[in-house]
C-alpha cells in the first residue's frame, strides 16, 4: 500500500483523533495497513470489489490523514454507520479523477467499493463501527502472532494438547479504558469452547424453567417465590450472556460471507484504471 504524505489541494486538517475506533485509539497504521492490503489481494483474486471492513479499514486511514473537513465528515459517518453520501462520493470521485491528490489510489479503491453498493447507501447495520472495530482489534492481535510465528518467538500463553492435534493457541488482551477482553483461539479450541458454552446455556435455561414452575406453586407474594423470581431472573442474564457469545460466535465464523458486497462482472484492474472506467461507467 502507498505510504503517501500531505497532498496538495486539500483543504482544513482533520487529525487522527476526528476518528477513533471503539474503545480505543487507531490502531498502528503500518499494521492497519497490511490489513488493508489483504482485503485488495483477496478483492482482486474474487475479480470483486473490496469488502465491507476493507473498506471502512481505507476509510479510517484516510481520515488519519490531513483532508478537507467535509470529505473527513463524510468518511467518519461511513466508518460509523456504513452509510455513504453524495459528498462522500463526490469527494472520492474528485480525488480518484485527479494526479494531484498523493492517495488518489486509496480514494478510486473506496469510490469503486462505493459504486458497488449500487442504490443500497443506507446504514449496514446498527452497530456496524463497533463490531468491525472488534474484528479489527482481533485481526491486530492475529497479525502479531503471524509476526511473531514468522521471527520464531515463542507464543505466549500456548501448549501442545497431551494427544495428537493441532497447537492449542489460546492469547487474551485486556482493554481497561472499554473494559473489553478480546479473545484469540485456534479454530478447534473455539469450536470446543463455544460447545462448553452453548451447554452451560442449556443447562441454565432448563434450570429456569424448573424454578419458574416451582415458583409458580409458592403462594403469591411469599418469600420462596420471591425468591425464585429473583434466582430465575438471574440465571437468565446469565445465560442471556452465554447465547451472545454463541450468536457473535456464529457471525463471525460466517462473516466472510456476511460482509462480501454485490459483485461485480468484471476482470481485477489496477487502482487508478479501475476507477476512471468506475467513474464512466456511473
Amino acid at each position: 500500500m502507498n505510504h503517501p504524505k500531505t497532498g496538495s489541494r486539500q483543504g482544513p486538517a482533520a487529525g487522527p483523533g476526528d476518528r477513533l475506533p471503539e474503545g480505543g485509539p487507531l490502531p498502528d497504521l503500518s499494521l492497519y495497513e497490511r490489513l488493508i492490503d489483504d482485503g485488495i489481494v483477496a478483492a482482486d483474486s474474487r475479480g470483486s470489489t473490496i469488502d465491507h471492513l476493507t473498506a471502512r479499514r481505507l476509510s479510517i486511514w484516510l481520515t488519519a490523514r490531513p483532508q478537507e473537513h467535509v470529505f473527513a465528515q463524510g468518511l467518519t459517518r461511513f466508518a460509523d454507520t456504513g452509510v455513504i453520501g453524495p459528498t462522500l462520493k463526490m469527494q472520492l470521485r474528485m480525488r480518484a479523477r485527479s494526479g494531484t491528490y498523493t492517495d488518489r489510489s486509496q480514494a478510486a479503491r473506496l469510490l469503486e467499493y462505493c459504486i458497488g453498493r449500487g442504490t443500497d447507501l443506507g446504514p449496514i447495520s446498527q452497530d456496524f463501527g463497533r463490531a468491525c472495530d472488534q474484528i479489527d482489534q482481533a485481526d491486530v492481535m492475529l497479525a502479531r502472532l503471524h509476526d511473531r510465528a514468522r521471527e520464531g518467538l515463542a507464543l505466549p500463553e500456548q501448549a501442545w494438547p497431551e494427544t495428537d492435534g493441532p497447537r492449542i493457541i489460546a492469547l487474551a488482551q485486556r482493554n481497561p479504558d472499554s473494559q473489553t477482553v478480546s479473545l484469540i483461539l485456534d479454530a478447534t479450541t473455539a469450536n470446543t469452547v463455544l460447545f462448553a458454552i452453548a451447554a452451560n446455556a442449556d443447562e441454565r435455561e432448563a434450570h429456569i424453567r424448573e424454578v419458574e414452575q416451582f415458583g409458580q406453586s409458592l403462594p403469591e407474594g411469599s418469600y420462596g417465590r420471591r425468591n425464585r423470581q429473583a434466582i430465575a431472573a438471574r440465571e437468565t442474564r446469565v445465560a442471556s450472556r452465554l447465547r451472545a457469545v454463541q450468536r457473535t460466535y456464529h457471525i463471525a465464523i460466517e462473516r466472510d460471507n456476511a460482509l462480501k458486497p454485490p459483485q461485480p462482472t468484471r476482470e481485477p484492474h489496477s487502482p487508478e484504471p479501475m476507477a476512471d472506467r468506475e467513474i464512466e461507467l456511473e
